[in-house]
């Protein structure tokens, strides 16, 4: 790995969501989420001491995106939470099964605006879907923003240029 000098911008990225296009180009903000594991205690007869757990958690993966005209974005998230949780038919359910899942890509792009790591979330499902705040006492034209929220299997990271 070279050493690099610039700084990362939080404001160069892409978002690529098969299942979600419309979602992916209002996309506002998004982090890249934490990861932890839990140490395991191992009991000595002088103190406890720690060794690395077997297991490795992921924060849920959280997309801010603004709200278009036609709500077309919020409704494809919604019909995916619906479809796939509390369907009012089994039509709607077969509409969606086999498609529970998608995978994300946020590719961060370097200081010359190109292309340059690759964070790959594998099998998402939307979790949650942020209200959408309508609000005739502001001043000034706020476009309303919503958050859904993403669990996942795991994700990879790869570097696209050296």
């Amino acid at each position: 790995m070279s050493l690099n000098v610039n700084f990362l911008s939080p404001l160069e990225f892409q978002i690529t969501i098969d299942r979600l296009p419309h979602v992916q180009f209002f996309t506002q903000q998004t982090a890249i989420p934490g990861i932890s594991s839990s140490p395991v205690a191992v009991p000595t007869r002088l103190n406890t001491t720690y060794q690395p757990g077997d297991e490795v958690d992921f924060s849920n993966l959280d997309l801010t995106f603004i709200v278009d005209e036609a709500m077309g974005n919020y409704q494809e998230i919604f019909n995916w939470i619906v479809r796939a949780n509390f369907p009012d038919n089994h039509e709607q359910y077969q509409a969606i099964e086999g498609n529970l899942f998608s995978d994300i890509s946020i590719i961060i792009l370097n200081s010359k605006k190109n292309p340059n790591i690759k964070f790959t979330y594998k099998n998402c499902f939307p979790i949650s879907l942020s209200d959408v705040s309508l609000d005739t006492t502001n001043s000034d034209v706020v476009y309303p923003q919503v958050t859904a929220t993403f669990q996942y299997d795991t994700f990879s990271i790869d570097m696209l240029t050296n």
